[in-house]
């Protein structure tokens, strides 16, 4: 593959990957040194990925990269995220109260997130805090558009119903 198609997808996809290295808990530095080891990979492996899966593979190598790297260092995984955007398309239809204090909205979030199954939080990450498109997410998961809809239905849902666990529990 040639160094101009390799140039359009750093600038595409290392943006991408790089944004959400930093929502799971990764410094600038780390994510960037992510991304860079990612791409890499990617110019050493890259006559055996298919042309219309690199975008996923990418991914896959980033992510295994992060996984690695929190590994190694021990550290424990904290997740960035904007809680009123995800706040109000999660849970806005629900009856909960919406004068919880911003912190400890956060913390709630970020716990129910914890427990969620790994795709279902990659997927509200990508579709509701870093504002990618189906296609997008689609193309970084190598999955179809549909299967993207589908599988964030079941992640609201699972997301919704773990979030009622949380403040259950709470009321306990």
């Amino acid at each position: 593959m040639s160094s101009e198609f390799l140039n359009d997808i750093y600038k595409k996809q290392g943006k991408i990957i790089y944004g959400y290295l930093i929502k799971r808990g990764c410094s600038k530095q780390e994510a960037e040194d992510i991304v860079h080891d990612s791409f890499l990979k990617a110019i050493e492996y890259i006559d055996g990925v298919s042309p219309d899966k690199i975008y996923s593979w990418l991914f896959k190598v980033s992510i295994n990269n992060y996984n690695n790297y929190v590994k190694r260092k021990n550290i424990i995984k904290e997740i960035s995220i904007n809680n009123d955007i995800l706040y109000t398309s999660l849970i806005e239809d629900t009856d909960l109260s919406r004068e919880l204090i911003r912190e400890d909205l956060s913390k709630d979030i970020v716990k129910t997130l914890e427990q969620m199954r790994e795709l279902y939080k990659t997927l509200l990450i990508m579709k509701y805090d870093l504002e990618l498109s189906y296609k997008e997410i689609g193309k970084l998961l190598d999955m179809s558009q549909d299967m993207v809809k589908t599988y964030l239905y079941r992640a609201r849902n699972e997301f919704k119903k773990i979030w009622r666990d949380v403040h259950e529990e709470g009321l306990r």
